[in-house]
Protein backbone atom coordinates (compact mmCIF):
# COMPACT_ATOMS: atom_id res chain seq x y z
CA UNK A 1 0.00 0.00 0.00
CA UNK A 2 1.81 3.10 -1.25
CA UNK A 3 1.38 6.57 0.17
CA UNK A 4 3.25 9.57 -1.31
CA UNK A 5 3.70 10.93 2.21
CA UNK A 6 5.96 7.96 3.04
CA UNK A 7 7.74 7.61 -0.30
CA UNK A 8 11.08 8.27 1.42
CA UNK A 9 10.48 5.34 3.76
CA UNK A 10 9.85 3.03 0.81
CA UNK A 11 13.03 4.26 -0.87
CA UNK A 12 15.07 3.69 2.28
CA UNK A 13 13.61 0.20 2.81
CA UNK A 14 14.50 -0.74 -0.76
CA UNK A 15 18.02 0.67 -0.46
CA UNK A 16 18.66 -1.24 2.77
CA UNK A 17 17.13 -4.43 1.33
CA UNK A 18 14.74 -4.46 4.27
CA UNK A 19 12.96 -7.77 4.74
CA UNK A 20 9.79 -7.65 6.80
CA UNK A 21 6.65 -5.62 7.37
CA UNK A 22 6.22 -1.90 7.98
CA UNK A 23 2.77 -0.58 8.76
CA UNK A 24 1.67 2.93 9.72
CA UNK A 25 -1.73 3.82 11.07
CA UNK A 26 -3.22 7.21 11.81
CA UNK A 27 -5.91 6.76 14.40
CA UNK A 28 -7.38 3.40 13.45
CA UNK A 29 -6.87 3.92 9.72
CA UNK A 30 -4.16 2.08 7.80
CA UNK A 31 -2.26 4.68 5.75
CA UNK A 32 0.90 2.83 4.73
CA UNK A 33 2.03 -0.77 4.41
CA UNK A 34 5.27 -2.19 3.06
CA UNK A 35 5.82 -5.95 2.86
CA UNK A 36 8.97 -7.37 1.33
CA UNK A 37 11.12 -10.48 1.46
CA UNK A 38 10.80 -14.12 2.33
CA UNK A 39 10.05 -15.77 5.65
CA UNK A 40 11.92 -18.79 4.28
CA UNK A 41 14.39 -18.00 1.51
CA UNK A 42 15.19 -21.60 0.65
CA UNK A 43 11.52 -22.43 0.05
CA UNK A 44 10.64 -18.98 -1.39
CA UNK A 45 7.86 -18.45 1.15
CA UNK A 46 6.94 -14.74 1.07
CA UNK A 47 6.37 -12.61 4.13
CA UNK A 48 2.70 -11.70 4.61
CA UNK A 49 0.80 -9.51 7.06
CA UNK A 50 0.20 -12.64 9.16
CA UNK A 51 3.81 -13.80 9.36
CA UNK A 52 5.14 -14.33 12.88
CA UNK A 53 8.47 -12.64 13.64
CA UNK A 54 10.97 -13.05 16.44
CA UNK A 55 10.66 -9.80 18.41
CA UNK A 56 14.00 -10.17 20.24
CA UNK A 57 14.17 -7.66 23.09
CA UNK A 58 10.50 -6.81 22.55
CA UNK A 59 10.10 -9.85 24.80
CA UNK A 60 11.22 -7.65 27.70
CA UNK A 61 7.87 -5.85 27.44
CA UNK A 62 6.10 -9.16 28.08
CA UNK A 63 8.34 -9.79 31.08
CA UNK A 64 7.55 -6.32 32.43
CA UNK A 65 3.81 -6.97 31.99
CA UNK A 66 4.10 -10.24 33.91
CA UNK A 67 5.86 -8.44 36.75
CA UNK A 68 3.23 -5.70 36.61
CA UNK A 69 0.42 -8.21 36.93
CA UNK A 70 2.06 -9.71 40.02
CA UNK A 71 2.44 -6.20 41.46
CA UNK A 72 -1.25 -5.47 40.87
CA UNK A 73 -2.04 -8.71 42.69
CA UNK A 74 -0.01 -7.41 45.68
CA UNK A 75 2.38 -10.36 45.50
CA UNK A 76 5.41 -8.13 45.00
CA UNK A 77 6.08 -4.39 44.66
CA UNK A 78 8.30 -2.16 42.55
CA UNK A 79 10.49 -1.68 45.59
CA UNK A 80 10.78 -5.35 46.53
CA UNK A 81 14.42 -6.39 46.88
CA UNK A 82 14.98 -9.07 44.26
CA UNK A 83 17.44 -11.06 46.36
CA UNK A 84 14.67 -11.61 48.92
CA UNK A 85 12.41 -12.99 46.17
CA UNK A 86 15.05 -15.24 44.63
CA UNK A 87 18.69 -15.40 45.67
CA UNK A 88 21.00 -16.04 42.71
CA UNK A 89 23.86 -16.66 45.15
CA UNK A 90 26.18 -14.46 43.10
CA UNK A 91 28.22 -12.40 45.55
CA UNK A 92 29.05 -9.62 43.10
CA UNK A 93 25.37 -8.67 42.68
CA UNK A 94 24.28 -5.92 45.08
CA UNK A 95 21.70 -7.30 47.56
CA UNK A 96 19.75 -4.01 47.59
CA UNK A 97 18.69 -4.16 43.90
CA UNK A 98 14.93 -3.76 43.48
CA UNK A 99 12.30 -4.78 40.93
CA UNK A 100 12.10 -1.14 39.80
CA UNK A 101 15.83 -1.04 39.09
CA UNK A 102 15.78 -4.24 37.04
CA UNK A 103 12.82 -2.95 35.00
CA UNK A 104 14.48 0.40 34.35
CA UNK A 105 17.95 -1.02 33.60
CA UNK A 106 19.44 0.88 36.52
CA UNK A 107 20.50 -2.08 38.67
CA UNK A 108 24.17 -1.54 37.86
CA UNK A 109 24.84 -5.28 37.67
CA UNK A 110 27.09 -6.70 34.98
CA UNK A 111 25.43 -8.45 32.03
CA UNK A 112 25.87 -11.98 30.67
CA UNK A 113 25.28 -10.49 27.21
CA UNK A 114 27.07 -7.15 27.26
CA UNK A 115 25.92 -5.48 24.05
CA UNK A 116 28.69 -2.89 24.29
CA UNK A 117 31.11 -5.71 23.43
CA UNK A 118 29.19 -7.05 20.40
CA UNK A 119 29.93 -6.18 16.77
CA UNK A 120 26.61 -7.42 15.38
CA UNK A 121 28.21 -10.05 13.14
CA UNK A 122 30.35 -12.41 15.22
CA UNK A 123 28.28 -15.32 16.63
CA UNK A 124 28.03 -15.54 20.41
CA UNK A 125 28.66 -18.75 22.31
CA UNK A 126 28.26 -19.54 26.00
CA UNK A 127 29.52 -22.23 28.36
CA UNK A 128 26.02 -23.75 28.27
CA UNK A 129 24.85 -25.02 24.84
CA UNK A 130 21.96 -23.07 23.31
CA UNK A 131 19.83 -26.23 23.25
CA UNK A 132 20.02 -26.34 27.04
CA UNK A 133 18.87 -22.74 27.50
CA UNK A 134 15.14 -23.35 27.81
CA UNK A 135 13.90 -21.98 31.13
CA UNK A 136 15.07 -18.72 32.78
CA UNK A 137 16.94 -20.58 35.52
CA UNK A 138 18.96 -22.39 32.84
CA UNK A 139 20.70 -19.05 32.22
CA UNK A 140 22.04 -18.70 35.78
CA UNK A 141 25.31 -20.60 35.06
CA UNK A 142 26.15 -18.06 32.33
CA UNK A 143 25.23 -15.00 34.40
CA UNK A 144 28.08 -12.53 34.77
CA UNK A 145 30.06 -12.79 38.00
CA UNK A 146 31.84 -9.50 37.34
CA UNK A 147 31.60 -6.64 39.81
CA UNK A 148 28.74 -4.15 39.62
CA UNK A 149 29.24 -1.49 36.93
CA UNK A 150 27.62 1.08 39.20
CA UNK A 151 25.57 1.36 42.36
CA UNK A 152 21.86 0.41 42.06
CA UNK A 153 19.72 3.30 40.85
CA UNK A 154 22.70 5.42 39.89
CA UNK A 155 22.85 5.23 36.08
CA UNK A 156 21.11 3.61 33.11
CA UNK A 157 22.89 0.61 31.61
CA UNK A 158 20.94 -1.66 29.27
CA UNK A 159 20.91 -5.11 30.81
CA UNK A 160 19.66 -8.44 29.46
CA UNK A 161 20.59 -10.34 32.61
CA UNK A 162 18.21 -8.21 34.66
CA UNK A 163 15.22 -9.32 32.59
CA UNK A 164 16.16 -12.98 32.87
CA UNK A 165 16.28 -12.37 36.63
CA UNK A 166 12.77 -10.85 36.42
CA UNK A 167 11.53 -13.91 34.50
CA UNK A 168 12.94 -16.13 37.25
CA UNK A 169 10.99 -14.07 39.78
CA UNK A 170 7.81 -14.46 37.69
CA UNK A 171 8.23 -18.23 37.92
CA UNK A 172 9.10 -18.15 41.61
CA UNK A 173 6.10 -16.03 42.63
CA UNK A 174 3.47 -17.38 40.22
CA UNK A 175 4.50 -21.05 40.51
CA UNK A 176 4.11 -21.28 36.73
CA UNK A 177 6.73 -21.57 34.03
CA UNK A 178 7.63 -18.27 32.38
CA UNK A 179 6.27 -19.59 29.07
CA UNK A 180 2.94 -20.61 30.56
CA UNK A 181 2.56 -17.38 32.51
CA UNK A 182 3.15 -15.20 29.44
CA UNK A 183 0.96 -17.28 27.15
CA UNK A 184 -1.87 -18.05 29.58
CA UNK A 185 -2.00 -15.01 31.87
CA UNK A 186 -0.93 -12.18 29.56
CA UNK A 187 -1.64 -13.06 25.92
CA UNK A 188 -4.54 -15.50 25.67
CA UNK A 189 -6.98 -13.36 27.74
CA UNK A 190 -6.49 -10.64 25.09
CA UNK A 191 -7.41 -13.02 22.27
CA UNK A 192 -3.76 -13.26 21.20
CA UNK A 193 -3.58 -16.91 20.20
CA UNK A 194 -0.68 -17.25 17.75
CA UNK A 195 1.99 -15.05 19.28
CA UNK A 196 3.87 -16.00 22.41
CA UNK A 197 6.67 -18.10 23.83
CA UNK A 198 7.51 -21.34 22.02
CA UNK A 199 10.30 -23.88 22.08
CA UNK A 200 12.41 -23.47 18.94
CA UNK A 201 11.37 -26.93 17.74
CA UNK A 202 7.69 -25.99 18.01
CA UNK A 203 7.56 -22.63 16.24
CA UNK A 204 4.41 -22.33 14.07
CA UNK A 205 5.07 -23.00 10.39
CA UNK A 206 4.38 -19.37 9.44
CA UNK A 207 7.24 -18.03 11.59
CA UNK A 208 9.90 -16.11 9.66
CA UNK A 209 13.40 -17.53 9.87
CA UNK A 210 16.16 -15.18 10.96
CA UNK A 211 19.24 -14.88 8.75
CA UNK A 212 22.78 -13.78 9.53
CA UNK A 213 22.89 -11.23 6.69
CA UNK A 214 21.10 -10.07 3.52
CA UNK A 215 23.05 -12.31 1.14
CA UNK A 216 20.94 -14.83 -0.74
CA UNK A 217 23.04 -17.75 0.51
CA UNK A 218 23.02 -16.56 4.14
CA UNK A 219 22.63 -19.15 6.87
CA UNK A 220 19.78 -18.90 9.36
CA UNK A 221 20.47 -18.06 13.00
CA UNK A 222 18.88 -21.33 14.18
CA UNK A 223 21.38 -22.98 16.50
CA UNK A 224 22.79 -19.61 17.55
CA UNK A 225 19.96 -18.68 19.90
CA UNK A 226 18.52 -20.10 23.14
CA UNK A 227 15.94 -22.78 22.35
CA UNK A 228 13.30 -21.00 24.43
CA UNK A 229 12.85 -17.61 26.05
CA UNK A 230 14.75 -16.62 29.17
CA UNK A 231 12.74 -13.42 29.55
CA UNK A 232 15.08 -11.06 27.70
CA UNK A 233 14.26 -12.28 24.19
CA UNK A 234 12.79 -15.22 22.31
CA UNK A 235 9.10 -14.39 21.84
CA UNK A 236 7.45 -14.41 18.41
CA UNK A 237 4.62 -12.15 17.35
CA UNK A 238 2.53 -11.14 14.35
CA UNK A 239 2.06 -7.48 13.51
CA UNK A 240 -1.66 -7.41 14.30
CA UNK A 241 -1.28 -9.25 17.60
CA UNK A 242 1.58 -6.99 18.67
CA UNK A 243 -0.68 -4.02 17.95
CA UNK A 244 -3.41 -5.64 20.06
CA UNK A 245 -0.93 -6.07 22.90
CA UNK A 246 0.13 -2.42 22.88
CA UNK A 247 -3.45 -1.16 22.58
CA UNK A 248 -4.49 -3.38 25.50
CA UNK A 249 -1.63 -1.97 27.56
CA UNK A 250 -2.73 1.62 27.03
CA UNK A 251 -6.38 0.66 27.54
CA UNK A 252 -5.42 -0.73 30.99
CA UNK A 253 -6.60 -4.25 30.12
CA UNK A 254 -3.41 -5.94 31.32
CA UNK A 255 -2.22 -3.94 34.29
CA UNK A 256 -3.77 -1.09 36.26
CA UNK A 257 -3.91 2.53 35.14
CA UNK A 258 -1.69 3.47 38.09
CA UNK A 259 0.99 1.01 37.06
CA UNK A 260 0.81 1.92 33.36
CA UNK A 261 1.42 5.54 34.32
CA UNK A 262 4.35 4.46 36.49
CA UNK A 263 5.80 2.31 33.71
CA UNK A 264 5.75 5.10 31.10
CA UNK A 265 7.35 7.72 33.33
CA UNK A 266 10.95 8.67 32.55
CA UNK A 267 13.03 6.44 34.79
CA UNK A 268 16.54 7.52 33.84
CA UNK A 269 18.25 10.23 31.80
CA UNK A 270 20.81 8.73 29.46
CA UNK A 271 22.31 12.00 28.26
CA UNK A 272 21.68 15.72 28.54
CA UNK A 273 19.52 15.94 25.41
CA UNK A 274 16.25 14.06 24.94
CA UNK A 275 17.42 10.47 25.16
CA UNK A 276 15.47 9.31 28.20
CA UNK A 277 14.41 5.81 29.24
Amino acid sequence: MNNPKYEGLTTLANEKKFSGLIQIEEGNKLVYQYIHGFSNREQNIPITKDTLFAIASGTKFLTALAIGKLIDEKKISLDSKVKELYDLKIESIDPTITIRQLLSNTSGMADYLDEDLLDGETPIYFSVPFKDLINPKDFIPIFSKRDQKSKPGEIFNYNNQGFVYLAIIVEEISKKSYKDYINQEILRPLGITRSGIYHLDHFPSDTALGYLNNKEDSLTNIGLLPYESGGDGGAICSFDELRTLWKSFFDYKIISRELVNEFIKIQATIDEKTNNY
